[in-house]
């Protein structure tokens, strides 16, 4: 009963979100026309930040796999990250899922293993994202934008949250709670990578990587609808887009973002309309290159027999 009550709160959240981003969308549809203005510089530019996310991504997945004796071939691992990505957007979770199952039937990968490993990593990327957040929250503080103490004291809050937590400085309860449990996991996972100097300092490297990435796809989204926004505010964005994407509020990551970003670009004085706008605009690159990544790369993993 309590699962169907917490799953019917999901499904109106996400008819919610999914409405509300279409209302926006149309209330904003002029300034969207500027795309058909787009430099081939800016489309090349925007395509290969994307582009390096996925590789990034699947680089990262690699070299967990390697850890557990699992060696992925360049395409499979590609493949792999494409797919992740975009069936995570459209169904939360659905494409780590996916991934999960794969790894399981054709190398037999545990997916106790595969999960620790996913929230450990997600622990290290959560970590990265909120000391950024809080570093450009106080410069933005600084420079006069006193409405984002708030949104310091959220990113403040978490980081010295986990800060505590891998620290093994507080013990977690024992309650059977899905965060909790997901928690301890991702602590345990974390330790064992923490053994793993070389591996650790990998993940670190390469989710630093992804978050200057990210920031610069936003900002290069920002000149193309030709919104005057600094990288910092996209770096606050992305920030932003980290903790809100790791809470499950809907079946879709897919208006969760765009509403978020749009209510954090009002708050530094940009602007609803730019915030929605930017990250609706690198969505629509992000959906579309790793769909034909996807396509391109399918075949890899169809055609991979399993390892005797």
């Amino acid at each position: 009963m309590k699962d169907q009550i917490h799953n019917l709160i999901k499904k109106i959240v996400t008819i919610a979100v999914f409405a509300g981003l279409g209302f926006l969308l149309y209330k904003y549809r002029e300034s969207l026309y500027v795309i058909k203005h787009i430099s081939f510089l800016q489309f090349i530019f925007l395509s290969l930040l994307v582009i390096f996310s996925i590789i990034l991504s699947g680089s990262k997945l690699s070299c967990i796999a390697n850890q557990f004796d699992v060696r992925l071939k360049t395409s499979e691992w590609f493949a792999l990250s494409s797919m992740t990505t975009i069936l995570n957007t459209i169904l939360f979770k659905s494409g780590s899922l996916a991934t999960s199952a794969y790894l399981k039937k054709k190398y037999n990968f545990p997916y106790a293993s595969f999960v620790g490993a996913f929230i450990g990593d997600q622990l290290i990327i959560l970590f990265l994202t909120t000391f950024i957040g809080s570093i450009v929250s106080i410069f933005l503080i600084y420079s006069g934008i006193e409405k984002l103490i708030t949104i310091f004291i959220i990113f403040s809050v978490i980081l010295i949250f986990l800060l505590v937590i891998l620290s093994g400085k507080l013990v977690l309860p024992k309650i059977k709670i899905d965060f909790i449990e997901q928690l301890k996991i991702g602590v345990s996972s974390f330790r064992n990578l923490f053994q793993n100097k070389m591996l650790l300092y990998t993940l670190l490297t390469q989710n630093l990587l992804l978050i200057i990435i990210a920031g610069l796809r936003l900002y290069t989204a920002c000149s193309i609808l030709q919104q005057e926004i600094s990288i910092f505010h996209c770096l606050l964005f992305v920030a932003t887009m980290t903790i809100i994407r790791i809470i499950p509020i809907a079946h879709t990551d897919i208006g969760v973002r765009e509403i978020t970003v749009g209510f954090v670009s009002k708050t530094i004085g940009s602007g609803m309309k730019a915030g929605i706008l930017i990250t609706s605009l690198d969505r629509m690159f992000e959906l579309l290159l790793t769909g034909l990544c996807v396509g391109i790369f399918r075949k890899s993993l169809l055609n991979q027999k399993i390892p005797k």
